[in-house]
């Protein structure tokens, strides 16, 4: 797989559009089984669009501070299995290539090019069961302080 390109675009000095930021994501992951580009990571809603600076740089958390967002890239690697977790997150997934299923506790549903998920902080894991890579774009926004969880 060819390493993904990130623009970034935002204003300059003059309230101009500008590309603050292109090339390869800043910060990649490596995990036993899947990689993840932290492509964007937001502290608060609303989100400050006259940032300057690659918010994505900074120390990598599973999920978002409280009223804030990440948007990552994530490739699951053949065998790929993610046991059953929790985060206190609103996720909008959509698999860009390869297969990939959601692990419910009592349930199973297998996500293919295009399908799309809204995973509203319910227990889950994921296993790719196939023998190609499944790539996966993922926002999540945080969720903490929202409701009994």
């Amino acid at each position: 797989m060819r390493t993904p390109k990130r623009v970034v675009t935002g204003w300059d000095d003059n309230e101009q559009p500008i590309v603050l930021f292109s090339g390869p994501p800043t910060k990649t992951l490596n995990f036993e089984s899947a990689q993840a580009a932290e492509l964007w990571v937001t502290p608060s809603a609303p989100a400050d669009v006259h940032v300057h600076t690659d918010p994505a740089v900074g120390e990598w958390q599973l999920e978002p501070q409280p009223g804030g967002s990440a948007f990552r890239l994530v490739v699951y690697s053949p065998g790929a299995q993610i046991d059953v977790h929790t985060t206190e997150t609103l996720d909008y997934i959509v698999v860009l290539s390869g297969e990939l299923t959601l692990v419910l506790p009592n349930e199973e549903v297998t996500l293919g090019p295009g399908d799309t998920l809204v995973q509203q902080a319910t227990p889950h894991g994921w296993a790719n069961r196939s023998s190609d890579p499944c790539v996966m774009a993922a926002v999540l926004v945080s969720s903490r302080g929202v409701g009994n969880q």
